[in-house]
């Protein structure tokens, strides 16, 4: 393989943010390590008809959305399309477990995100528990091989 580092069985994320700058840092790093973003969209009610209608593999999802949806719905909207979901926000809820893969603290640097993106496939795609990455928590349970 040419880049080793490139995403292997998650390639398609959608960025649900709100905060137009985060948005597009987001975007941005995801775009320079190899992700193919499908849509950035700040709100849930946005999200839903690309979570319906596109190939999406995970969704990066800030739970303070714009518009009435909350983010709780539309992860579980998403996890229950099988679409991995990451949390990014301020304080992960104490029912992250229920709704996400893993949920990444903010602040974070680019290089966190990637990260953590890496850790939400390594636990999904390869079901096995992932390195440890500043301010992210995992929320894995191996699947019976």
């Amino acid at each position: 393989m040419l880049f080793a580092s490139r995403p292997s069985c998650i390639k398609r994320l959608l960025i649900i943010e709100d905060d137009p700058l985060i948005a597009f840092d987001n975007e941005r790093t995801l775009k320079h390590s190899g992700y193919d973003i499908v849509a950035t969209v700040d709100s849930g009610e946005a999200a839903v008809p690309i979570i319906a209608d596109q190939q999406i593999d995970a969704v990066v999802l800030d739970l303070g959305l714009a518009g009435h949806m909350t983010g709780r719905e539309v992860a579980r909207l998403a996890r229950d399309r099988g679409i991995a979901v990451l949390l990014v926000t301020g304080r992960c809820p104490e029912d992250a477990a229920d709704i996400a893969v893993a949920c990444l603290a903010k602040p974070h640097s680019a290089s966190a995100l990637v990260a953590a993106l890496r850790a939400v496939e390594t636990m999904t795609c390869k079901n096995k528990a992932p390195r440890k990455v500043s301010g992210l928590l995992t929320y894995w349970r191996p699947e019976a091989a």
